[in-house]
């Protein structure tokens, strides 16, 4: 058989540009369109820093040795070590306006911060109507969604974006936690020490 039969039909992300019409609570209509934003656990650490003051690979490092063990000691029966819980949004591509948490996702219901503190987030399907593609009126599949890409370079100093540019590695769409140690290593970086 040639190489091409083998090959099956697969379902891919929406195309970039895709766009998509749903409403706010009051009532107006938007169609545009949207993105996954991923947040690994305090990405933010990049906020202390430009990239020529320290590379990708270099805060990749400070992060790993902060976070790879941190979920792992205060929930140890839901994470393992290694383990960091990704925070996941909706927004547009130019990362302006709409930034609500994402559905479908433990965010909402079951992170551990949240969920000991005996709070229900909220998300985008709590201000919007559930979003319809523009052209087609299919509903949107939230796992379809493009996943932003974050870059930490001369080019982009970008939340988080050390993760990608160091390991060049992002989450498939609402991926709950990330493995340091099963990233770091499949791209040669550091990691700590697993404990005894």
């Amino acid at each position: 058989m040639r190489a091409e039969a083998l090959q099956a039909n697969t379902v891919q992300p929406y195309p970039a540009a895709t766009k998509w019409t749903f409403s706010a609570t009051n009532g107006y209509t938007f169609t545009e369109e949207l993105v996954l934003y991923a947040e690994p656990s305090i990405s933010w650490i990049t906020d202390d820093y430009l990239p020529e003051e320290i590379s990708a690979q270099a805060l990749w490092e400070i992060w790993v040795d902060k976070q790879a063990n941190y979920f792992h000691e205060q929930w140890p029966h839901l994470y393992r070590f290694g383990e960091v819980h990704i925070a996941w949004y909706v927004t547009r591509p130019q990362f302006t306006g709409i930034f609500e948490s994402a559905p479908h996702t433990l965010d909402v219901e079951k992170q551990p911060t949240r969920r000991h503190q005996g709070a229900r987030g909220q998300d985008f399907l709590t201000h919007y109507t559930d979003p319809v593609h523009a052209e087609t009126g299919e509903e949107l599949n939230w796992m379809r969604l493009p996943v932003m890409d974050r870059g930490w370079n001369e080019t982009a100093a970008q939340k988080g974006g050390f993760v990608q540019e160091a390991t060049g590695w992002k989450p498939s769409p609402l991926q709950p936690t990330m493995d340091v140690v099963q990233i770091g290593r499949a791209a040669g970086l550091y990691v700590p020490p697993l404990p005894d």
